[in-house]
């Protein structure tokens, strides 16, 4: 019997070229095929998303948002809706809501309220008027009165300064950036809140007209400067409302016949702390809900100077931020217009709102 032979080195080539080709066939095909199915599964994914987890809502039901009677501004008697698309923007359907600490009467507020006085130069005893309200008075270099919260710690000072003729028309007023770094500088001697020390302040030239503050057609025209600072913008886009509006929870008047602290002529510190930590988010309502609210007559006016039909003209997602004491900082829909038009509706959802108004 013919004994086998093996593998010629023809036989051994031919078939090492075909393992070659074929193998590098197969491993193209497996890499085209791996990104084709990795390709596929991106666009399923993009085209079917995962739904996000739903809001925490670990503050539990939240208290209503405490707005003050505005009785000097008279209400539209309609309004109508002139946004640039004629709907209303996509706001999503949760915001945050952030914790604000309470404050309480303790043994140092008197010594901490007498420290603020200090600070400013308010040497005398004050006249207390309540538990919580002190006042001092000094009449240099103009008369002045200091007012201090002891518990909170808010405090303004108020002037004459309207009834002084010297004041008005001075060519001294700090420019922009100046003004609004007094009114920080002035905050700071007592408050170094880093939510106010970042954000930017906001200036309207003033002009005395019959011993009323009136807005001045341009610097040169100004008695004074009005500065407002709120603090910055959740997510540095959501930006602050008080209950008037855009005036800050830091509002200054600035003169230029003072330098330095007694620049200041009128001020009002309304700063309350936000633990930024303690956040959850909540389901908002949606922004038809808010604005059938809002005609219905049962939103809040923070600025109005027309009558008749209002004019909305933006909407916008914004956060309330009460010149007293408030359990939350919540989110608002603010509907902006023409005559300086300013309203407000809560954007959460009502399930989760109490009935009853936040503590005072």
């Amino acid at each position: 019997m013919p004994r086998k032979q093996g593998a010629t080195l023809t036989e051994i080539t031919f078939a090492g070229r075909n393992f070659v080709k074929f193998g590098a066939i197969a491993l193209v095909f497996l890499m085209v095929g791996r990104v084709t199915l990795n390709t596929s599964i991106a666009i399923w994914k993009s085209l079917n998303p995962e739904p996000p987890p739903p809001p925490t809502v670990g503050f539990g039901t939240l208290p209503k948002l405490r707005l003050p009677e505005r009785v000097d501004i008279v209400k539209p008697e309609s309004y109508v809706l002139e946004t640039a698309n004629g709907s209303f923007p996509d706001f999503g359907d949760r915001a945050k809501v952030f914790f604000m600490p309470q404050s309480s009467l303790g043994l140092l507020d008197d010594e901490e309220a007498r420290k603020i006085a200090a600070t400013y130069g308010y040497l005398f005893e004050p006249q207390i008027h309540s538990s919580r309200m002190y006042r001092w008075t000094k009449s240099a270099p103009i008369t002045s009165t200091l007012q201090v919260d002891i518990q909170s710690l808010a405090f303004q000072v108020t002037t004459d300064y309207l009834s002084r003729p010297e004041l008005l028309a001075n060519p001294n007023l700090p420019d922009n950036f100046a003004a609004v770094s007094l009114v920080k500088k002035y905050l700071g001697k007592v408050e170094q809140a880093s939510d106010i020390a970042t954000a930017s302040g906001e200036i309207v030239y003033k002009k005395s007209i019959g011993g009323e503050l009136e807005e001045a057609v341009s610097y040169s025209d100004a008695d004074f400067i009005s500065v407002d600072i709120n603090r910055s913008p959740i997510d540095d886009k959501f930006r602050m409302f008080t209950p008037e509006g855009y005036k800050g929870t830091v509002h200054g008047i600035i003169t230029g016949a003072f330098s330095g602290d007694e620049a200041l002529v009128h001020f009002e510190n309304n700063y309350h702390d936000v633990n930024y930590d303690q956040v959850h988010t909540y389901p908002l309502r949606d922004p038809r809900s808010a604005w059938n609210i809002l005609k219905s007559g049962e939103g809040y006016i923070a600025s109005y100077d027309g009558d008749g039909q209002a004019v909305i003209r933006t909407v916008q997602l914004g956060y309330y931020d009460d010149f007293e004491e408030q359990e939350y900082l919540q989110p608002i829909y603010v509907f902006e217009g023409d005559n300086n038009f300013v309203g407000y509706v809560s954007a959460l959802d009502p399930t989760y709102i109490q009935t009853q108004v936040g503590v005072k």
